[in-house]
């Protein structure tokens, strides 16, 4: 994925030259980039362990299934970002966006049984954001190398993550994880942790 938001962030640069500025300074963006390196895995790992891990497992102990706690925390993750300059920018198709991604992030963490991808994921797209490309409406205003200086508007070009790449993403993780069973991991039933059957039985006996 960092290789297609580089080459996707280059081809529009070359594409339509006007609507950028070259924002680089040395200094400034190399005590970003500490700084980036330091907070930004700090800041998505916090969303990645309260989403994709302690909601994700709570609630489906609770519903004993797996596909409601992937639905309500990939609806609720991408919720809250409905408050973000972008969504203000652009308009709310932008929500498809977040919460597509919030889908993403969810199946790679029932489908891998475990959280690294996701917060690989995660930290890494919000660092190349953040070094990449800013601008004056976004949410992350950091010295990166390329500033927007275009009125942004999204259309169809935001379902293109969500259906194509996204896709293609998680299919060729599954070919170098082997993933398999993705029915029984994404809808399938979540069996009560063992204390819970102890208890049950105690309680029987």
């Amino acid at each position: 994925m960092a290789i297609f938001s580089i080459a996707v962030t280059a081809f529009d640069y070359f594409s339509n030259p006007q609507d950028y500025v070259l924002n680089f300074q040395s200094g400034p963006f190399f005590i970003m980039l500490i700084i980036a390196l330091i907070m930004i895995p700090l800041q998505t790992s916090f969303e990645e362990y309260l989403f994709r891990g302690y909601l994700m497992q709570g609630i489906g102990v609770l519903v004993k299934n797996r596909w409601f706690p992937l639905i309500l925390t990939s609806v609720v993750f991408g919720g809250l970002h409905f408050f973000n300059p972008e969504v203000t920018k652009m308009g709310n198709i932008i929500m498809i966006y977040y919460i597509g991604t919030g889908f993403l992030l969810g199946i790679m963490t029932l489908m891998d049984e475990g959280m690294e991808l996701a917060l690989g994921f995660h930290a890494g797209n919000n660092l190349l954001t953040a070094v990449l490309v800013t601008a004056d409406w976004t949410a992350f205003q950091t010295n990166s190398l390329l500033k927007d200086i275009s009125d942004p508007t999204a259309g169809v070009d935001v379902l293109v993550p969500i259906f194509i790449v996204y896709p293609l993403f998680l299919f060729i993780m599954a070919k170098k994880y082997g993933w398999s069973d993705w029915r029984e991991k994404l809808i399938g039933k979540v069996e009560a942790p063992i204390v819970d059957n102890y208890l049950q039985n105690v309680e029987n006996s």
